[in-house]
């Protein structure tokens, strides 16, 4: 019965369960669509394609009950079966047909009229194939752009490794060269300091490998990801590839941008005067001169006493009677060392009074003395300051809070005007305190600024200079 209910229920044309069946009048029945089709065949009167009996294109007439009947046994899940090799519905043993854009599944024709997708976008599959097929042909395209992204990121890591490793042994080399006079006595500080570097290098070393190694695994992923979904379609298999079109849609969505480490290799302070440092703790050992400056009463604020032979910087409440030149400070309580620098390396200590409000550095030549600017690399100076209650800062692009371990006294102020390095240390124990970095051009004179408040009434700076 089966087989008969298959055979009674498909258009003599298409050998397909009738669409829209119409009934002509010799009793035969077809698709309208395909009668239609071989009517528009044929140039004279059109015959039954069963039984040639002629027939008027306005004698077609619909055939309701056999609609009903295909309505009915759809319904019921029973009807014409499908072709054997074709998937089908489990639910109702229909061929799958459609495919639900919604639920990215096959599903039958009965599914689509169920509740599940009854508002859903179903389509043909060979138009969701086409569409399908096309989609992952442009998540093909986007992985291949992120793996040469993450090749160009895996090169980049590895031109910073080969810096690091340069600057490293850069400045294995400096630090040698500077502990050379005194080795016999800094052997066990040189190895310290050396340890102290190889673990920075380690710690960043780690992190950019590990950087490598999530690139690598992000790519190892991608190319798996493209190797799975050209082989399904390179198969071109239809069902496979919609079938298992959300996974590799969902696993080609899934990887995402990778966050790296971005290690930072700070040593600025091993770039320092080490054999100084040294000496402040080997004091009966060597001993090391700073530059021997002296402050420029010219430059002088009228507020500002400069004297034992330039070493004294003093701030007095009654202004001196100064000539008002061009390069005397008006609008800060501040003083130019009288020595300018514009190459070498140069080193200088400076006592601070005790709760004085001060700002050391360095300040280009060519800054306005007549206008009371912030003391940033931004107008020409690069400086460290302190103000009552114990707050230190440096005045970079913007003012950054710095914290010594103890109040400093000692101001250590170290120039490599080549390296474009100023560094600070508190001269006691040459602790590292703050680092600027900046290509210099201009020539440079050591800046220093006092000024009174309610813990230190009459601030004074002193330069330190030592005998040999």
């Amino acid at each position: 019965m089966a087989t008969n209910l298959d055979i009674d229920l498909r258009c003599p044309i298409c050998q397909e369960v009738y669409q829209d069946p119409v009934l002509l009048r010799c009793g035969h029945s077809f698709c309208r669509g395909c009668l239609r089709r071989h009517m528009d065949s044929v140039e004279e009167t059109a015959t039954c394609p069963c039984c040639r009996d002629g027939f008027a294109e306005d004698s077609l007439y619909p055939n309701w009950q056999l609609s009903n009947v295909i309505a009915g046994l759809r319904d019921l899940g029973a009807g014409p079966s499908m072709e054997p090799g074709y998937p089908h519905c489990a639910k109702h043993k229909r061929e799958l047909e459609l495919f639900c854009q919604d639920d990215k599944q096959l599903i039958c024709y009965i599914c689509a009229l169920a509740h599940n997708h009854r508002n859903h976008n179903c389509v043909p599959i060979d138009d969701a194939y086409m569409e399908c097929k096309d989609m992952l042909k442009h998540s093909i395209t986007m992985l291949q752009k992120d793996i040469t992204d993450r090749m160009a990121m895996h090169k980049s890591q590895g031109e910073k490794i080969s810096h690091l490793l340069d600057s490293v042994e850069q400045l294995r080399e400096e630090i040698a060269d500077q502990f050379e006079a005194l080795r016999n006595f800094l052997n066990e500080k040189q190895c310290t300091i050396i340890q102290r570097i190889d673990d920075e290098e380690s710690r960043v070393l780690k992190q950019l490998e590990e950087n490598i190694l999530q690139i690598s695994r992000d790519c190892d992923a991608m190319e798996g990801v493209i190797h799975d979904i050209g082989e399904i379609i390179h198969s071109e298999d239809k069902y496979q590839l919609l079938r298992e079109y959300s996974s590799l849609k969902l696993r080609s969505e899934s990887i995402y941008d990778p966050v790296l480490n971005k290690p930072v290799f700070n040593m600025d302070e091993l770039h320092g005067p080490l054999q100084y440092g040294a000496w402040k703790q080997m004091k009966d050992i060597i001993r090391l001169v700073p530059a021997a400056l002296r402050f420029n009463p010219r430059t002088a604020h009228p507020k500002l006493c400069v004297s034992n032979l330039g070493r004294m910087l003093q701030y007095c409440e009654a202004q001196s009677q100064q000539v008002d030149t061009a390069e005397r400070f008006t609008n800060h309580l501040s003083v130019f060392a009288s020595t300018a620098l514009s190459s070498g390396r140069h080193y200088w200590e400076v006592n601070v009074s005790e709760g004085a409000d001060w700002i050391l550095g360095v300040a280009a030549g060519s800054v306005n003395k007549k206008v009371c600017a912030v003391t940033s690399p931004d107008n020409g100076y690069w400086t460290i300051g302190h103000r009552s209650g114990g707050q230190y800062w440096a005045n970079d692009s913007e003012r950054v809070a710095i914290y010594p371990d103890i109040n400093v006294e000692m101001i250590g102020v170290y120039l490599d005007y080549e390296k474009g390095q100023l560094s600070f240390y508190d001269a006691e124990d040459m602790s590292h305190i703050h680092t600027f970095n900046h290509h210099f051009t201009d020539k440079l004179y050591p800046y220093f600024s006092i000024s009174p408040n309610a813990e230190c009434v009459n601030p004074s700076l002193q330069l330190l200079h030592c005998g040999l």
